[in-house]
């Protein structure tokens, strides 16, 4: 398209019929200049960026020429895009020891779908490094996880493992008993951050763990998460240094929806976690249980503001009173926050929504005038009546990225990319210069010869 404007451009100026000697100097002179850059645009190397986040692709691949050899010997900080198409992977894909990006290139991520018949998706950069998997679709038709944060090296070998980003991707692993996304077991990993995710497994959702030690954050946030026995499960043995958060996720469950801590009465060692922060969610279950903490919180654990529904009739909460002392847990939010309720503005404390404690709420302010035990001496203070109280303060959950528009560019018609190309913007700029230029000068000469006597 720029190719054919520049041409046209240049054409229409040669027809006008230039005047003058000068004139034809200088359109010469400049045609001979720009026409060069017109000629070898379309041999211009094309960056195309995902719909996403900006990212240049330095390797694109489609499933006609896929190779998984390809992808794990990339070079350090390549960005690998997948075209859209389905990819069938026969064993493991270890991404080991670099930063890399596996970027899909569809309008949804449902267009690039990764077919995992026989492996798993393994994930291990350096301590210092990052690996990104962004918009694709990857089912796993296996009993091991679908996508994995481990060290599959020698055995007996320390190795620690960098940072991880899931960002806006959908994981089907509900072939046999299978786990959507595990970090671990016995892995030291530095960070790790799923995002605007779709997560579906007869098993574990997201298992952080067991035995697996985090140096810095664990970020669970924006995604849906459908499991048949746990949503979220963390530990055993599980060490967090410094955050864990879990947030603005819609998660249901056949058991339990988030459980930090051993299952059920085994009596493993409890996780040990810096500061939990567990807020906005929408949890289900179909026996009850949506959350269910028995973890060490060194500094402070925050839970509020979640939509606990439960098996629809009764949502059943529980703790470690021995692990978690009740001065270091708060089931409403840090501080005041201004919200309405039908109709009318409030400014208070607000605690969770359960679907078994509404009221009673004699001054009609949307907080249960009686505080919802948890455990024991435990208790949310500011239980919620209503849960369009928390909807009306921020949408809690959303289910991955849409709209047309991203970064203020439309999406190009190949994989919903923004085709970006330097060189074309540089060199339709030229030739709108050039424009200017042979129109300003045909004036001026027009202007002479007009005022010229005759």
């Amino acid at each position: 398209m720029n190719t054919v404007l520049s041409i046209s451009i240049l054409t229409f100026y040669a027809s006008r019929g230039i005047e003058g000697a000068v004139m034809r100097r200088t359109f010469t002179a400049l045609l001979l200049v720009l026409l060069p850059l017109v000629i070898t645009l379309p041999s211009t190397t094309h960056a195309i960026y995902s719909a996403s986040a900006q990212v240049a692709c330095t390797i694109v691949l489609a499933p006609s020429n896929f190779s998984i050899d390809t992808v794990v010997n990339a070079t350090d900080n390549s960005v690998v895009c997948l075209l859209p198409g389905a990819y069938s992977i026969a064993k493991d894909i270890n991404i080991v020891g670099k930063s890399l990006t596996l970027q899909g290139l569809g309008n949804t991520r449902d267009d690039v779908r990764v077919v995992l018949v026989s492996g798993s998706l393994k994930l291990a950069p350096n301590e210092n490094n990052t690996v990104v998997i962004r918009s694709m679709r990857i089912e796993g038709q296996v009993q091991s996880p679908a996508v994995q944060v481990y060290w599959s090296g020698k055995k007996g070998s320390k190795f620690d493992i960098g940072s991880v980003l899931l960002e806006d991707i959908a994981i089907n692993a509900t072939q046999g008993i299978a786990t959507g996304i595990q970090l671990g077991p016995g892995i030291r990993v530095r960070s790790f951050e799923l995002r605007g995710g779709l997560i579906s497994a007869s098993k574990i959702g997201v298992q952080i763990g067991p035995n697996t030690s985090v140096t810095g954050v664990i970020a669970i946030k924006n995604s849906v998460i459908r499991a048949g026995e746990i949503g979220v499960q963390v530990g055993p043995g599980t060490q967090v240094a410094e955050y864990l958060e879990i947030s603005r996720n819609s998660i249901e469950a056949g058991v339990t929806g988030i459980q930090i801590g051993p299952p059920g009465m085994l009596q493993e060692a409890p996780p040990s976690i810096g500061t939990l922060v567990i807020t906005r969610n929408r949890i289900a279950s179909t026996s009850s249980k949506v959350l269910e903490i028995k973890s060490i919180i060194r500094d402070h654990a925050y839970i509020y503001l979640n939509t606990f529904l439960g098996n629809g009739t009764k949502a059943l909460l529980s703790l470690d009173p021995g692990l978690v002392p009740i001065d270091k847990i708060t089931f409403n939010t840090p501080d005041k926050v201004t919200y309405f309720y039908r109709g009318r503005p409030f400014i208070n404390y607000l605690g969770n929504y359960y679907i078994d404690w509404t009221k009673p709420d004699e001054n009609s302010d949307g907080i249960v005038d009686v505080p919802r035990t948890i455990i024991a001496s435990y208790s949310d203070s500011y239980p919620i009546a209503d849960p369009t109280i928390i909807q009306s303060l921020e949408q809690p959950w959303t289910s991955g990225l849409s709209g047309e528009e991203v970064h203020g560019e439309t999406r190009a018609a190949m994989g919903g990319g923004v085709v970006d190309d330097a060189a074309s913007r540089g060199c339709i700029l030229l030739i709108t210069l050039a424009t200017l230029l042979l129109t300003s000068i045909e004036m001026l000469f027009k202007a002479i010869k007009l005022l010229s006597p005759r």
